[in-house]
């Protein structure tokens, strides 16, 4: 088996939902721990002359936070006060009044503010341009990615050509704005789309993948040999995605390629490129998916079976019949289905 190699790295995806918060605690506690150990050690000379320095530490985490999570960066105000204002009273109880906290904790109010304010506005933007239907209940922004709420079909209105207007779209927090994008992405019929769109198939939201399956089907022929390419990446899920996506497509040129598929160490990338090629119907799979026939993976099997069925080769006869005796009822039954069929289909071909 070849190694997989990566073909792109880091558009919003699944690592967002955890790397984001820690990058954030990170800066955070870094920043706590330096002024700390500024308080504490205010005699030592060469503290004194950076501790000036330090609390502007503060703003790192604190512009992530802002823009990263718009709706809650108006609430860092809050917090931002009563940190600040902890180390103003601190600074009292020792005896030491220093007026410098005080207009430290007017500029992070005012960053806070002013960043969290204008990438507040910038959601809103966003979510004006979504189709104004509902299916379901979800509120703006609250990350759970009920899909369902959008048809497969919707888009952002009167932004189907305008390509990067919905790129940014891509990494906003709600994932209803993200896929209405994915949507119109897909019927842009634009190649620069199609990176972007192979990168969310390794999304962690289900609705987002399906959203990016969907839409680089209907990119069609623009996206077959990125598609490809991706079958050789290093996260099954595109692997999964590019061999659904090219199913969708059609073009015979992905039938190499997915019967190379075949043999993923993933089950599930095997188990979608065998129902690929069922689907494509060409005969070039017919060995290769009859190799698949005692694949560890009863679902691989199952679907094995499924698309020798479709295929019609009489070729794979035998091979089906012997498989009606495997013992597990679930092949049994696919193997009867695509005996059924593929006799049909030759007696078809015989009138």
């Amino acid at each position: 088996m070849s190694p997989h190699k990566p073909v792109h790295q880091g558009l919003p995806g699944r690592e967002s939902g955890f790397l984001r918060p820690f990058i954030i605690l990170v800066f955070t506690l870094l920043a706590l721990l330096l002024n700390g150990y500024a308080l504490v050690n205010a005699g030592d000379p060469v503290v004194r002359q950076i501790s000036q320095l330090l609390p502007h530490l503060y703003y790192i985490p604190i512009i992530l936070a802002s823009v990263w999570y718009p709706k809650r960066g108006l609430l860092l105000i809050g917090l931002v006060v009563g940190v600040s204002l902890g180390m103003f009273f601190y600074s009292l109880a020792r005896g030491t009044f220093n007026p410098v906290i005080l207009v430290y904790t007017a500029i992070y109010v005012w960053v806070v503010a002013i960043i969290s304010v204008f990438t507040l506005e910038q959601w809103k933007n966003l979510s004006r341009l979504l189709p104004s239907k509902k299916r379901g209940r979800s509120g703006p922004g609250d990350g759970t990615g009920t899909a369902s709420t959008w048809g497969p079909g919707d888009e952002i209105p009167g932004a189907v050509q305008d390509i990067e207007s919905l790129l940014p779209m891509l990494s906003t927090e709600d994932n209803r704005v993200r896929v209405a994008a994915i949507t119109s992405l897909g019927k842009t019929g634009n190649p620069q789309a199609v990176r972007p769109l192979i990168t969310l198939l390794g999304d962690g939201n289900r609705g987002v993948r399906e959203a990016a399956v969907r839409a680089l089907g209907a990119l069609g022929g623009l996206a077959v040999e990125p598609l490809i390419a991706a079958l050789g990446d290093g996260d099954w899920h595109l692997r999964v995605g590019s061999a659904i996506a090219l199913r969708i497509i059609g073009d015979l040129s992905g039938v190499e390629p997915l019967i190379r598929a075949l043999s993923d160490e993933n089950r599930f990338v095997r188990r979608e490129a065998a129902k690929s090629l069922g689907r494509m119907g060409d005969r070039r799979a017919t060995d290769p998916l009859i190799s698949l026939l005692g694949d560890v993976d009863t679902g691989v099997r199952v679907r094995a079976a499924a698309a020798l069925g479709r295929i019609g080769d009489p070729g794979a006869m035998e091979p089906l019949i012997r498989a009606l005796g495997d013992g597990n009822p679930e092949l049994a039954e696919a193997a009867g289905e695509a005996l059924s069929r593929l006799k049909n289909t030759i007696t078809s071909s015989d009138l």
